[in-house]
């Protein structure tokens, strides 16, 4: 273990990219700091100590980390301290190793941070309700990496203005209270490397969860948005006692003009779950959902083991927008995993009509270390790869710009009747 050298080092950068979950990791790292006397620097040149969140979800990404990794390196002097932490030092150590040699460590290791700086108060005793912007890397090596990815880039950023009231827009939101109900999950999904980071559900208890959000009541927010790996399977491991439709179930009882906003339930556990959540999406305190389906062919979902099919999906959502008609819908879409073919991708594709989501996050597929996904034979040609992913981002930009020319027709109609 590397422990910092005297006393008067109290100036600290805490930097994270990736998803939510990482950046409340990351803010609940400077709630931390702060309780133990450190001073949190916005710039990476003015810090004695810099905590940078990795994340690894996907090739592109962890080249963004890998890449950010060394313009930190490029800034600091030998007497200022960088630590690299989160998804990828357990998820592609190798690589990590060839840019940093210096301490790096996994989320479930956060406690080692209490030697590091000689805490006072354990991490083991902090939670954060804010998160940490995410920042990502501006070198021209990157720059020029993505050039080729600029029209899907593009189409992507005009898709988030069209659906500006999505939550992957507005996450960066004051407003919003947020809260952590679990971290890792009880998936062996054949592409994805994250429980090698995030491991087993581990839960934290229905009663810690109410009282940080009768806190942030009592300080008058009016958004809530739980956050974990997958929200599932909440509650799993602390013996079934309770579960996510529960913890939602004493939520939306609580008195108050508030909403609810929730990060990722895997549709596996929503189908198993469906008649005991509905009660508390009827109640219209629950505004936004994320379901990822990842694929809307069958063949691929089982090739990517995720335990459903597109008519359980079909059923489960069905039923929730029956239950809050409003509902706000995220989902995530996967394109070109090994073998898929012409007609699977199709199949993707028609989700959009099928299943009519507010907001779908498209993404290709990248190997992963360690994943069985890595290994398969019949991957998709580069070429068609990008076009498949560039019509992706087309179609969904052509659902969003319907839906929105939908909503203001009917807007203007209201508004003729009305005069």
């Amino acid at each position: 273990m590397e422990i910092l050298r005297g006393n008067t080092l109290k100036n600290a950068c805490v930097l994270t990219n990736g998803c939510p979950e990482n950046q409340l990791d990351s803010g609940r790292v400077k709630t931390y700091l702060e309780g133990n006397g450190w001073q949190i620097a916005d710039n990476v040149t003015d810090a004695d100590l810099i905590l940078f969140n990795a994340c690894a979800l996907t090739q592109p990404l962890e080249l963004n980390s890998i890449h950010l990794i060394q313009d930190i390196k490029k800034q600091i002097k030998d007497d200022q301290r960088l630590i690299v932490w989160g998804c990828l030092p357990k998820i592609d150590p190798e690589t990590l190793f060839q840019t940093h040699q210096e301490l790096s460590f996994g989320e479930r290791e956060v406690g080692k941070l209490d030697e590091v700086i000689k805490a006072t108060t354990s991490i083991n005793e902090v939670a954060a309700n804010e998160i940490c912007r995410p920042v990502y890397s501006t070198s021209t090596r990157h720059r020029l990496r993505k050039l080729d990815r600029l029209p899907i880039k593009l189409l992507y950023l005009l898709y988030l203005r069209l659906t500006a009231g999505n939550y992957l827009y507005r996450r960066d939101d004051p407003s919003i209270f947020y809260i952590k109900i679990a971290s890792g999950c009880l998936g062996n999904c054949s592409y994805c490397a994250v429980k090698k980071s995030r491991g087993n559900i581990k839960s934290k208890p229905i009663d810690e969860i109410m009282d940080e959000f009768k806190a942030g009541l009592s300080r008058g927010f009016k958004e809530f948005s739980l956050l974990g790996t997958d929200l599932g399977p909440y509650g799993r491991d602390l013996g079934y006692d309770y579960d996510l439709a529960d913890l939602l179930t004493k939520m939306v009882s609580e008195n108050g003009d508030f909403k609810i906003g929730l990060r990722n339930i895997h549709p596996l556990f929503l189908k198993q779950m469906i008649n005991e959540l509905v009660p508390a999406f009827a109640t219209g305190k629950i505004w936004f959902t994320g379901v990822p389906v990842e694929s809307g062919s069958d063949r691929i979902l089982r090739l990517m083991k995720r335990g459903y099919s597109i008519a359980d999906v079909k059923e489960s959502i069905r039923r929730l927008k029956e239950a809050h008609p409003d509902l706000f819908i995220q989902t995530q879409i996967m394109v070109n995993f090994p073998t898929e073919t012409a007609k699977d991708f199709a199949e993707s594709m028609s989700l959009f009509d099928e299943l009519d989501f507010d907001y779908a996050e498209s993404y290709a597929f990248s190997p992963r270390p360690g994943t069985t996904a890595a290994d398969m034979d019949g991957r998709v040609p580069g070429r068609v790869a990008y076009f498949r992913e560039l019509r992706m981002v087309t179609r969904a930009l052509s659902h969003a710009l319907s839906n929105r020319l939908f909503r203001e027709t009917a807007l203007g109609e209201e508004n003729i009747h009305a005069a």
